[in-house]
């Protein structure tokens, strides 16, 4: 999910019965900084900062040390995340709270970048259910994670599957318009899956702001829609790359038998 795709201008232009292909270099674009601050109820703050790359170059982003990165919230308490290591930020004092909402202030390089997050309540992620379904001329596992949405509109999940030791890098993200006051039992789906017999699937269930949520569903967008490469649009002002996101988070794993 950290493959960031900067863009000068992407046009395509027909007239009548003429069509103009314009190419676009996306390996000149210039390099931006990326921010992902994180805030769960389960571990320490987190926030990495980085640059990006040209969109052919290999996914290893430098890192922006140097930087002051402060988190209050709305109590006005207030911490300093610490660069533990090149370009990752932490405080091992700020475990969010759900309820809270949290302001990161990130300045690097004389620029100031800010963002808000509110952390959800937490939705109990009850069980996850195993099922194989046909998909074209197979059949592949899949994981349905089970818990009951609280009535009334307005919750959004992500979710986060790590197979064996590899996180998916895709993107499972939704709302509540479908099962609003009841069980949910939506499954985790990828055409192209490799899970098999012997796995280990660990799911993160995230409950997370409806801001995470739009940044998310561009990115899932974007990885259906690779042809038209655009950034998903960050919650952070200042003019930067990435989010800053505060969600509860609950793990349960399951091996595939």
């Amino acid at each position: 999910m950290k493959k960031y795709i900067h863009i000068a201008f992407l046009i395509t232009l027909v007239l009548v019965s003429c069509k103009k292909i314009i190419n676009v270099d996306l390996n000149n674009a210039a390099s931006q900084l990326v921010i992902e601050g994180i805030i769960t109820n389960t571990s320490a703050a987190q926030v990495s900062i980085t640059r990006s790359v040209a969109f052919s170059s290999s996914n290893i982003f430098p890192a922006v040390s140097a930087a002051t990165v402060t988190i209050t919230d709305n109590l006005n308490n207030s911490f300093i995340l610490t660069e533990r290591s090149p370009g990752i930020y932490s405080n091992n004092s700020l475990i969010g709270v759900p309820g809270r909402t949290y302001n990161l202030t990130v300045m690097s390089a004389g620029i100031k970048y800010t963002a808000t997050s509110t952390m959800p309540q937490q939705i109990n992620l009850d069980t996850l259910l195993l099922d194989q379904i046909p998909f074209g001329n197979k059949y592949i596992s899949i994981v349905q994670p089970e818990y009951t949405d609280p009535k009334g509109f307005g919750n959004y999940y992500n979710f986060v599957e790590t197979i064996n030791s590899t996180v998916n890098p895709k993107v499972f993200v939704w709302d509540d318009r479908f099962t609003d006051g009841g069980i949910s039992t939506r499954p985790l789906i990828e055409a192209d899956s490799t899970i098999k017999k012997g796995d280990t699937l660990k799911i993160e269930m995230r409950c997370i702001d409806k801001n995470i949520y739009s940044y998310f569903t561009s990115l899932a967008d974007l990885q259906q829609n690779a042809t038209t490469p655009a950034n998903p649009t960050s919650n952070i002002s200042g003019g930067c790359l990435g989010y800053f996101s505060a969600h509860t988070s609950q793990r349960k794993k399951v091996v595939i038998p």
